[in-house]
């Protein structure tokens, strides 16, 4: 019997009426993603995440900027920099599970690194859903 074909489900929140009548800016796209049934070998260790971090950020294996912390016996929590793009990760590998937040500074940037991660990790089923960050709004007098 084959497996059933990996789920992705995107969920996108728009601004309220009233404030986008009064502006359209934003300071970042901020998706924030779960991803079930990932190999363990790679969420398991802290040197197979920042890996896999390092190549969602950048599209390389070796630039980018990666701090990361092992638990004991398994998950990792790490936190990764590239110019305007930030990865934030958790995993319980013993559940096949990383819960991650991604902030950019454009939603094209925040999607590149999502669709980067999902080759870096290989889950089963990922759940992403996107929030606009820091919305500028014009602030009357008073």
């Amino acid at each position: 019997m084959r497996a059933p074909a990996p789920i992705c489900q995107i969920e996108k929140f728009p601004a309220q009426e009233a404030q986008r009548a009064r502006s359209c800016d934003f300071v970042s796209t901020h998706l924030l993603v779960e991803m079930w049934q990932a190999p363990f070998a790679v969420l398991a260790d802290a040197k197979e995440v920042e890996r896999a971090l390092r190549y969602a950020g950048s599209g390389s294996w070796e630039e980018g900027e990666v701090i990361s912390y092992q638990f004991s016996p398994y998950g990792v929590s790490a936190k990764a920099t590239f110019g305007d793009a930030h990865i934030f990760i958790h995993t319980w590998p013993e559940n096949g599970y990383a819960a991650v937040d991604i902030f950019a500074g454009s939603q094209e940037g925040a999607y590149q690194v999502f669709e980067r991660l999902k080759e870096a990790f290989k889950p089963h089923y990922i759940h992403a859903l996107e929030m606009k960050r820091g919305q500028l709004i014009e602030m009357e007098e008073t």
